[in-house]
């Protein structure tokens, strides 16, 4: 990786401050240069001004650039679903995925993704507004799900879905800088995915980003990015990881919103019930 090889051959040559960054960056490389960097500086315990000089000793002209740099040679353009599965043949693996998707979630609670759901948090804890989740032809899986739940707990979020017509784009002529949009995005990223960050941060509103390891480029545009495994030993991508994420942003909210979801929950059960809306089977009726 020329951008890891470039921080070693550099190493003797930055001062004390800056050699803590590079140590804080080549630890988990490339995740852990993922980030602003007021969170790479307090990781390194340095100023943010300190971050960039790091940068610019490196040879870019701002931060930005060296995180594009490392996102640009990391990304792999073989990832289709045909490619996995060809590599998958080729190399003969077998077993194990559960070990793998276990320590995948595991990996949640290191940085840069332990810091990063504690952010995602506070962002939507702190939400006045309106919460739009939203993902791509995969990735929208988990927005939904995200949507699904959170509902429950608080009133105006909105799933965006792909697969729900022309009507999702429509809803971001309402976005306002009060709202949030929490966005997935994995890898083979979708034109229409960025199209749409950047149509609600130019609406001041701010996103909350969960990608791969790889970084979607969207990440220059979020408020915080989460960045999760997909890969697994098998020739398909898993969710497992950002479920995890999202299951572990959810419960911390349970706690945050306390009495306001329990009375929105009450109210929820009484619209149900005399609406008949998702009714659930009486066992008691169930033949013998």
């Amino acid at each position: 990786m020329i951008v890891r090889k470039l921080i070693d051959s550099k190493f003797n040559q930055l001062s004390a401050s800056e050699r803590r960054i590079a140590k804080v960056i080549t630890e988990r490389y490339p995740v852990s240069a993922l980030g602003g960097i007021e969170d790479i500086a307090e990781r390194a315990s340095v100023s943010p001004p300190t971050v960039t000089r790091f940068a610019k000793r490196l040879g870019f002209d701002r931060f930005n650039d060296f995180q594009r740099a490392i996102r640009s040679e990391v990304q792999d353009n073989d990832s289709s679903p045909l490619a996995l599965f060809d590599r998958y043949h080729q190399s003969g693996a077998d077993g194990g995925i559960l070990a793998d998707l276990a320590a995948s979630v595991v990996r949640l609670e290191d940085d840069p993704a332990a810091t990063a759901i504690t952010q995602s948090v506070e962002i939507i804890s702190a939400c006045r507004g309106r919460i739009y989740c939203a993902g791509g032809r995969w990735s929208s899986v988990a927005a939904q799900y995200l949507a699904f739940q959170l509902a429950t707990m608080r009133g105006e979020v909105h799933a965006l879905l792909p697969q729900a017509s022309g009507l999702w784009v429509d809803r971001l002529c309402d976005i306002k800088r009060s709202d949030i949009l929490v966005l997935y995005d994995f890898r083979r990223y979708q034109e229409e995915m960025f199209a749409v960050a950047e149509i609600v941060r130019a609406r001041g509103a701010k996103i909350v980003l969960v990608t791969d390891l790889d970084l979607s480029p969207i990440c220059e545009l979020a408020e915080v990015t989460l960045p999760v495994a997909v890969a697994t030993t098998s020739p398909l991508d898993t969710l497992v990881p950002a479920i995890a994420a999202t299951d572990a942003i959810l419960v911390a909210l349970v706690d945050v919103y306390k009495d306001r979801s329990s009375a929105r929950m009450k109210r929820l059960e009484e619209v149900r019930q005399k609406t008949g809306a998702g009714a659930n089977l009486d066992l008691r009726q169930w033949p013998k």
